[in-house]
């Protein structure tokens, strides 16, 4: 996940001037936040993340990721190196296109730009006794719990079902309060990309509009050839998100399959409005649970949507809804309706991984 503090922006902000030295020294023109390259100008953009590399270079988004281990665990003469690496990644790319990650055309550049083979190299170690803690395990707690409420909530039973997705909201809601309350100068943004694909759709934009009642912010986000769903909040809503927005993924498929046969629905328009009509019928249940919170934590979750959107203007600068844009097909989307104020949300899988490399990502 992508972080953003007053801690990690500072950091960015001096490895871009790193990038911008470095690109200087290999004869390369760099302009105030970005480099021209055969002619084209691309960006300098550089971002903090926690994950299981010391660095990578992201194509589609033309972006180098720094591990945020790395502002309290290595001298700057290590982070350039880092960024000399992921800067090969770059010219590598726009040169040829996607190629193996450290295949014959990535070491091709490196020598013609003269990196040593320290730099070329795939793996680094640096002392293992200085990592820092890494992990919330309070986030997790209160993650887990939110979650089996959230299984609770499929109960045949509508009332224990409805009181038990009021629950869950309201743990949510009093976790982000506390976290408000005790906020640190410096506490972390977080941003998670998920659910990459070639193009938007109708499904991709449902599922940002089911995702806008997790105390997170969606945003579709697009790179070359690719977009996604970037959401930024706390750990504990954003890690929410990805086990919302994967479960989705997949649910709303399940969902479409079972509608078109059991009320003879055909086509993309229906299936777009189908889609549309779950966002609609999920916004529909979540306004009602939300009127079972007392005027007080009403009150509360107006105070922390009001911060999320302070916070989140650290990335970014403008922010504008998003839609499919389709022809609405009535009878699919009121099908949809339905299928959404039913919608509960079930058991999803988070994987693990410690080893850190350098490498990119296409």
């Amino acid at each position: 996940m992508i972080i953003y503090d007053d801690t990690s922006m500072a950091f960015i902000r001096k490895s871009e001037d790193y990038v911008k030295e470095i690109l200087l020294s290999l004869g390369i023109k760099v302009q105030r936040s970005r480099f021209e390259f055969n002619k084209y100008l691309y960006p300098i953009h550089v971002v903090v993340f926690e994950g299981s590399e010391w660095g990578h270079f992201n194509a589609p988004y033309m972006q180098i990721g720094l591990n945020r281990k790395l502002i309290y665990l290595a001298k700057d003469s290590v982070v350039r190196d880092i960024l000399s690496h992921e800067l090969a990644h770059f010219l590598t790319y726009i040169r040829h296109g996607v190629t193996a990650a450290h295949g014959k055309e990535f070491h091709d550049i490196c020598r013609e730009y003269g990196f040593p083979s320290d730099i070329s190299a795939a793996t680094m170690n640096l002392d293992a006794s200085n990592e820092s803690k890494v992990g919330d395990l309070e986030s997790e707690r209160i993650l887990e719990k939110v979650k089996k409420l959230l299984q609770l909530a499929q109960s045949s039973n509508s009332h224990e079902a409805e009181l038990a997705t009021v629950k869950a909201n309201q743990l949510l809601l009093r976790h982000n309060l506390d976290g408000l309350r005790d906020k640190k100068i410096d506490e972390p943004l977080y941003l998670d990309r998920l659910l990459f694909q070639p193009r938007k759709d109708a499904k991709l934009v449902a599922i940002y509009d089911i995702l806008r009642h997790f105390i997170v912010r969606p945003v579709i986000s697009f790179g070359k050839n690719t977009c996604c769903l970037e959401v930024s909040g706390t750990l504990t809503n954003v890690k929410l998100a990805r086990y919302v927005a994967e479960f989705l993924e997949r649910e709303l498929d399940h969902l479409w399959e079972v509608s078109k046969k059991e009320h003879d629905l055909q086509g993309l328009r229906a299936k777009n409005s189908f889609f549309a009509g779950v966002a609609r019928g999920f916004d529909e249940k979540m306004r009602k649970v939300k009127v079972e919170y007392s005027t007080e934590d009403q009150k509360s979750l107006m105070v922390v949507e009001k911060q999320l959107d302070i916070d989140v203007r650290k990335i970014y600068r403008r922010l504008s809804s998003s839609s499919s844009g389709q022809e609405i097909d009535s009878r699919a989307r009121d099908v949809g309706v339905q299928k959404g104020k039913d919608l509960t949300i079930r058991k999803g899988v988070e994987g693990k991984s410690k080893k850190l490399f350098l490498t990119w990502k296409n």
